[in-house]
């Protein structure tokens, strides 16, 4: 075990984890909370219990669970982020900038508005992000002027404005492809291996009701967690993937997916920002045109193509 004084810090990354998985009760969630691998959670946490000389989840079981000591730790540091990212907000406020609290979904923050950070820089040079991360629930009690969510149930009362629709097509890696050009599509996917998400049970039956594919045919499956799991086992030629195009804007641009021919893509969700109209919002003129505008200028570039 490593030497310490009493006076200094866990390592924070794994606290992080730590504070993530058990507010969930799941590495998996904590994960996806994170935008990294349930195996990244798990490493993390076990540097932490190294690092304290205590355990602090209960494995014996199929689902972890805090041990009394892991819950006294999380009731006395839970709060420790939210208070970081409020006192860091509060001082850049304190400087003259704008600070903007947005929760987004794990994987478009990573996938679609990740990469287009430093177009949002650009557009607003006096606009600070502070960018939370949460797959479902929209925490309230922590800072926060909007959210980016697809599901009506998880709109947590605040104010929507429509952004953007998501469309979902077939996807497979190049190799799998040479393979699958021998099939008559979409009929052809019955005799493939699909991989079906977890985490969006609507996918395949909302395309298959809009191309009038009985989903039923489609036994064949591969069954992945989470989108992002779904996405790699596409590119390692497990099967065909039904994903959110704007999930996979980079691996189609560079060839490491490609759309399945004759499965043309479906609407499958549209995304809102929420706005919370609480007394300490500041409201950023123009984010929502501006999240619309990206979303056109993909569409342009995909027709394009």
């Amino acid at each position: 075990m490593p030497s310490r004084s009493n006076t200094s810090l866990p390592p924070l990354n794994a606290l992080r984890a730590f504070v993530a998985a058990a507010r969930h009760g799941s590495f998996r969630a904590a994960a996806e909370e994170l935008c990294v691998t349930t195996g990244a959670v798990s490493r993390q946490i076990r540097l932490l219990e190294n690092w304290l000389g205590l355990a602090l989840f209960d494995r014996s079981r199929r689902q972890v669970r805090l041990t009394p000591v892991g819950a006294r730790y999380f009731v006395r540091v839970a709060d420790l982020f939210d208070q970081l990212a409020t006192a860091t907000g509060t001082l850049r406020e304190e400087k003259g900038g704008q600070v903007i609290h947005l929760d987004c979904i794990p994987t478009f923050a990573m996938h679609w508005l990740l990469p287009r950070l430093p177009a949002f820089k650009t557009a607003f040079p006096d606009v600070e992000l502070s960018l939370f991360t949460a797959p479902d629930r929209i925490d309230l009690s922590r800072p926060l002027d909007y959210a980016i969510r697809r599901d009506p149930g998880h709109f947590a009362g605040l104010t929507p404005h429509p952004l953007m629709a998501e469309r979902s097509a077939p996807v497979c890696s190049p190799q799998l492809l040479k393979e699958v050009n021998g099939d008559a599509m979409p009929d052809g996917l019955a005799g493939r291996t699909v991989i079906a998400i977890r985490a969006r049970p609507d996918l395949w039956p909302n395309w298959c009701a809009a191309n009038r594919i009985g989903a039923d045919r489609l036994r064949n499956r591969l069954d992945i967690d989470h989108t992002y799991v779904a996405i790699q086992a596409a590119e390692d030629g497990l099967g065909i993937a039904l994903v959110p195009l704007l999930f996979i804007e980079r691996q189609l641009a560079d060839g490491r997916l490609v759309q399945v021919p004759g499965c043309p893509a479906a609407e499958t969700g549209r995304y809102f920002l929420l706005e919370h109209s609480h007394p300490d919002h500041t409201a950023l003129a123009g984010l929502a045109d501006w999240l619309r505008g990206q979303d056109s200028a993909t569409q342009d570039s995909a027709a394009a193509a």
